[in-house]
């Protein structure tokens, strides 16, 4: 067939050499040699297609001397034979002639626009790695070439998204999942957090609905907590003549809110918005909603001083957090934004960091800046640390010895060196472990260790539970009697069919299975009766 070609060589000699010289830098680093493996052996390009679309190739012919022309304008006769008998070439240039264009012919070139002028060269430009050669290497040659300049600094390359067993997706072989059903069903920002964060740079990703789904209800939980601190700020008292000292849960969060904020810099600077993306999402859920929130519940019923100090944290570091979320989750987060403005405002409390004025909307406004770095951070951390890892474990002890939910128990705390901490953190303590206030105790030193009861330790604080107060003992021993009974029973059966002719006769992978299950009764029955003890 009869095609147009252009001598692509020149042009590739000049993409090579900016990204050599760094000029143009690629992420992630290796994907570098793929490109110089393009241009390197470069062949001249096919540039016409014959499609019913697109930019048409600027060349006629005359009908009546035979010679072919081209012309920026649209010619109205030939010009080597004047006759008007001319028609133009009936192909257009191939798609990707036509994107190289993109970087600057969006912005008015070859009129000095505005745009132009502030958008070009462009920082960074984010695209698939598949296109690489196709259209990456096409802007940087015609950037070059038209207007002398690299049309970005950076080349960042994601990997393609695949269904959850691997398939790339493809109308044609029937693999494929529609984003608007999935934005109808779970939301966008369900959609968007996922692909964000379940990526890292270069390297494809499976698109598991139950991630989509998990992450629906990550957006379900900022709502929620938006909800507490919008309704907390509005109810807050006004302003006291002197504000109290913070206590350790109030320095714990501004202070994880700060760590949070120059980490997520240093991993976007390093381009890892997948692991930024998941750092925000555990601080938020698991630190400040599953944490903070419930002990600032407690603070606010305290007094009016402590409410207001409380309420005025919770603005802040809300506000940083969706401020952070934003990249990842615009729609939620833009919402709640615009509610918490007003309530804030208000208030007269200001955005945490150096600005002290709200923006219009969320898209617009400043990214939160850290805090300089405080002299006693790692010691609050420490601190909060340990009462939560202590809670933690006696909302464990509970659940494996099935105490009621929101029974109060007994607690008895042990530490020389922690004495005065688990004091003043006694109201966190009896509230998230459902401690009984009248019967917690805490001592430098154990005289004389309980009778049944239930020890731990945690961060060198000894904690004894007494069993009487967490359970009914006759009733939790008929329990674990018939446990351990039907657990003796699986056993003797299981013994005794893997001693008849099953053992020879099934397959040796049901045979082993079988096995398995007599090694874990077994392990069940040495377990109940270390409980029955």
């Amino acid at each position: 067939s009869t095609q147009w070609f252009l001598r692509i060589k020149p042009l590739a000699d000049e993409a090579l050499k900016v990204v050599r010289e760094g000029q143009i830098r690629i992420v992630p680093e290796h994907f570098t040699k793929v490109y110089y493996n393009w241009l390197e052996n470069i062949q001249d390009w096919c540039i016409s297609r014959q499609l019913w679309w697109g930019h048409r190739i600027p060349v006629w012919y005359c009908n009546d001397c035979g010679k072919e022309f081209s012309s920026r304008e649209d010619p109205t006769e030939c010009p080597n034979c004047h006759s008007k008998n001319i028609r133009q070439d009936p192909d257009v240039l191939d798609t990707w002639f036509s994107s190289g264009l993109w970087p600057f012919s969006t912005l008015g070139w070859p009129e000095e626009t505005p745009d132009l002028k502030y958008f070009f060269p462009t920082s960074i430009m984010e695209t698939g790695y598949d296109i690489l050669f196709f259209w990456v290497a096409r802007m940087i040659m015609f950037s070059l070439e038209f207007t002398h300049k690299i049309p970005f600094e950076t080349v960042y390359l994601h990997g393609l998204v695949r269904d959850e067993e691997g398939h790339k997706l493809s109308k044609s072989k029937g693999y494929v999942m529609d984003p608007l059903i999935i934005m109808d069903e779970m939301g966008t920002d369900a959609l968007r957090f996922t692909l964000l964060v379940g990526s890292t740079p270069g390297n494809d990703t499976n698109l598991n609905m139950k991630k989509v789904e998990a992450n629906r209800n990550f957006a379900n939980k900022i709502w929620n907590a938006g909800r507490f601190v919008i309704s907390a700020i509005q109810n807050a008292p006004a302003k006291p003549s002197k504000e109290p000292a913070e206590t350790l849960a109030d320095r714990w969060i501004l202070t994880r809110l700060n760590q949070l904020i120059r980490s997520v810099d240093r991993l976007f600077a390093n381009f890892q918005y997948g692991e930024a993306g998941r750092q925000i999402y555990d601080f938020f859920w698991s630190e400040f909603a599953d944490w903070y929130l419930e002990i600032a519940k407690l603070q606010m019923a305290e007094s009016d001083a402590r409410a207001y100090l409380t309420a005025k944290i919770l603005s802040k570091v809300f506000d940083s957090s969706l401020r952070l979320l934003h990249p990842f989750t615009p729609f939620v987060t833009e919402e709640l934004w615009g509610y918490l403005k007003t309530a804030a405002s208000e208030k007269g409390f200001t955005p945490l960091g150096k600005s002290k004025l709200w923006e219009d909307a969320l898209i617009i406004a400043a990214w939160p800046e850290a805090e300089k770095t405080q002299p006693k951070e790692e010691e609050t951390i420490q601190e909060f640390g340990m009462i939560m890892d202590i809670i933690r474990e006696i909302r464990n002890m509970r659940a494996e010895k099935k105490v009621t939910p929101g029974k109060k128990i007994q607690a008895i705390f042990i530490s020389p060196e922690k004495l005065n901490l688990l004091k003043a953190q006694k109201t966190a303590l009896c509230a998230l472990a459902h401690l009984d206030p009248e019967s917690v105790s805490f001592q430098a030193k154990l005289t004389k260790k309980p009778e049944k009861v239930v020890s731990l330790i945690v961060s060198g604080v000894e904690v004894h539970l007494p069993l009487a107060g967490m359970m009914d003992m006759e009733a939790e021993n008929s329990r674990l009697e018939k446990e351990l009974k039907e657990a003796e029973s699986q056993v003797d059966r299981l013994e005794k069919l893997l001693s008849s002719d099953f053992a020879v006769k099934a397959p040796p992978a049901l045979v082993e299975k079988e096995k398995q299950k007599l090694v874990a009764y077994k392990e069940t029955i040495a377990k109940l009766k270390d409980q029955m003890k």
